[in-house]
């Protein structure tokens, strides 16, 4: 697995960007929730803490942590106090400035160790890495993104290095259009209407134009991203079933297009791809 690229020091524009829009949209699900009287506004601030920490990616201020999050500078100061208490954060004794802890580590372990789709696609994936050298990946749906839960980096020098845990729009990633195609047809269309935001020049936003890109994903069953998600990258994805016939992930292969056209790859890369994405369905047939 690729190492996870070290922290910025400082934020981007559009880091800062995302934080106060994190910010707003956890405020804005707090407030939707304040009508459900099993909801714990508490532990939703809590958790809205650490998405702020994970959305900046540095060490932050509670002042800094105040403004990104949207919280008051009193919950904010109960919270890292508490936080810090139970380990999952770290305070430096210098800037005072607060960090995420390596405790937090256990959850995500705890929770790759228990899925099962990632249990039986991981031999697959590997023996597909080692024939093709490229990287391939496992995606899970969740929400209107994709989560990359399983990662086997190519041997090559690659154009994007991403890592378990990143996210992509489900409408412009190839493992979502995958997911897309196969999904209740209302489950698909709630997920297209979202915000469809270009990530690329290539992006294709229309709606009309990706409902026949997924009509075509059922025909052939895989698809071919050319530069959609990132400048450089080919991405070709195919469905993962379970033993009821629903789709329930995707694998993917990436590779940069200076060194792969889109007929090389349909031609290379997709027969391999479709055998494997068949063995991970053949054995989640066969699980309980």
């Amino acid at each position: 697995m690729s190492p996870t690229p070290s922290p910025s020091l400082s934020l981007h524009s559009d880091d800062v960007a995302e934080a106060h829009g994190l910010g707003r949209k956890s405020a804005g699900r707090d407030a939707a929730a304040g009508a459900d009287r099993l909801f714990v506004n508490s532990v939703a601030k809590c958790f809205r803490a650490l998405e702020t920490f994970n959305a900046a990616q540095r060490p932050l201020s509670l002042k800094e942590l105040t403004e990104l999050s949207g919280l008051e500078k009193s919950a904010a100061q109960r919270l890292t106090h508490t936080l810090c208490v139970l380990g999952y954060l770290r305070q430096h004794p210098r800037t005072r400035a607060y960090v995420l802890s390596s405790r937090l580590l256990e959850f995500s372990h705890s929770m790759l160790v228990t899925d099962l789709i990632r249990e039986a696609a991981e031999p697959h994936l590997r023996a597909l890495n080692q024939a093709c050298r490229e990287t391939v990946n496992l995606m899970d749906l969740e929400g209107s993104e994709i989560v990359y839960v399983l990662r086997y980096p190519s041997t090559h020098p690659v154009s994007v290095d991403l890592h378990v845990g990143s996210r992509l729009p489900v409408f412009c990633s190839a493992a979502g259009r995958a997911i897309l195609a196969w999904l209740p047809q209302a489950e698909a269309e709630r997920l297209l209407a979202g915000p469809r935001k270009a990530m690329t020049p290539h992006t294709v936003t229309d709606l009309a134009a990706l409902r026949q890109i997924l009509a075509q994903v059922k025909r052939e069953g895989y698809v071919v991203n050319n530069q959609e998600a990132f400048i450089g990258d080919i991405s070709l994805a195919a469905p993962v079933f379970d033993r009821d016939g629903e789709v329930k992930a995707a694998i993917n292969i990436a590779v940069p297009s200076p060194r792969w056209s889109i007929a090389r790859a349909k031609k290379e890369l997709a027969p391999m791809l479709l055998q494997c994405a068949r063995r991970i369905s053949n054995d989640l047939a066969g699980r309980r």
